[in-house]
């Protein structure tokens, strides 16, 4: 068998800022080393959890009957599950799994077979751990054409955006979307992130069709209202002045449990998206979707702590943003 170079790994790479290979493993990274190091100097925990491989897809055409994966984990969120979903053909074949517990630089791997003949091969990262390539191998002399996508969207967000809590990563919200609209997706989801202005004004080289933006739930759990609509404002009018072309869709908070609990922010959750909208009368290119009941008032759908979906609650999420985005694009 043979392993696919660095060369070979940028060019199939989906969902990375870019890819780097560091002491013999390939680095696939969603952030900028400038957004990084924002966030390095703000808030070691957010600083971890951009190395989180959310979102992140290899995708390419091949005759190869075998696939071998092998990677190495550390901490990308407060989460140590994981699961790699290997697709062939947009159907599912196998998964690499496995839970990192309070580890570092954990080694996964395992070996895969694929059907005969030419076919769209599909590795999906996880959004909860940072997972490194140690070695992708295919059998010898087997092709590696890179998948086109038709467009691309830049997916800013909190931990739902991140993808917590799915237990497998096709399932969050993001990847459903890109997936639906066939697009090249850099998910910026960072698991408990406000409006954070000084992120849209990092050099980005990614250049979107779309973005998304969702924010919020912890604004209004963890803010004030004076400091929510400062950043929030500054937000979406460095977004206007970033990308003036570009249609922006904000997405508004979910249902969650303690919705109805008093919080220091003075205000009910849905003041948030009456603000959200209240900017969006002053943005042209900014449209809002409504949140609060794309999953069901039920904590069924959600993870113990009735903030963060679980797999059922994520698919009524991404059939109903589905739905709404496309009306809108």
């Amino acid at each position: 068998m043979q392993s696919l170079s660095l060369e070979q790994i940028k060019s199939v790479a989906h969902g990375v800022a870019r890819v780097e290979e560091s002491n013999g493993l390939v680095h696939l990274h969603r952030f900028t080393k400038e957004q990084q190091e924002l966030y390095k100097s703000t808030s070691n925990d957010f600083y971890i959890k951009t190395f989180a491989t959310a979102g992140i897809t290899l995708e390419f055409e091949t005759e190869s009957k075998n696939l071998f994966l092998s990677v190495s984990i550390s901490k990308g969120s407060s989460r140590s599950f994981f699961t790699h979903s290997i697709f062939v053909n947009d159907e599912k074949i196998g998964e690499l799994t496995g839970d990192i517990g309070d580890k570092e630089n954990v080694k996964f791997e395992k070996n895969f077979f694929l059907p005969s003949g030419l076919k769209k091969l599909k590795i999906l990262f996880p959004w909860s751990v940072c997972s490194r390539i140690n070695s992708i191998q295919l059998d010898n002399n087997a092709s590696v054409i890179p998948v086109q996508k038709k467009c691309k969207l830049l997916m800013l967000g909190d931990s739902i955006t991140q993808g917590y809590d799915a237990l497998k990563p096709e399932n969050a919200y993001a990847v459903q979307l890109a997936s639906s609209l066939d697009a090249s997706a850099v998910n910026k989801g960072i698991a408990g992130e406000q409006f954070f202005p000084s992120l849209i004004k990092q050099s980005e080289d990614f250049k979107p069709d779309y973005i998304t933006v969702a924010y919020g739930t912890n604004d209004w759990r963890h803010s004030d209202k004076e400091s929510f609509q400062r950043r929030c404002t500054e937000f979406f009018e460095n977004l206007r002045e970033s990308y003036p072309d570009i249609k922006i869709i904000a997405l508004t908070p979910l249902w969650r449990v303690d919705i109805n609990k008093p919080q220091e922010f003075g205000e009910p959750l849905s003041f948030i998206s009456s603000y959200i909208k209240k900017v969006a009368k002053t943005i042209s290119n900014m449209t809002v979707i409504e949140g609060i009941d794309m999953i069901p008032h039920d904590s069924q759908y959600f993870q113990t702590d009735g903030v963060h979906p679980i797999d059922i609650g994520f698919m009524h999420y991404g059939e109903n943003i589905i739905k709404e985005v496309k009306s809108i694009l």
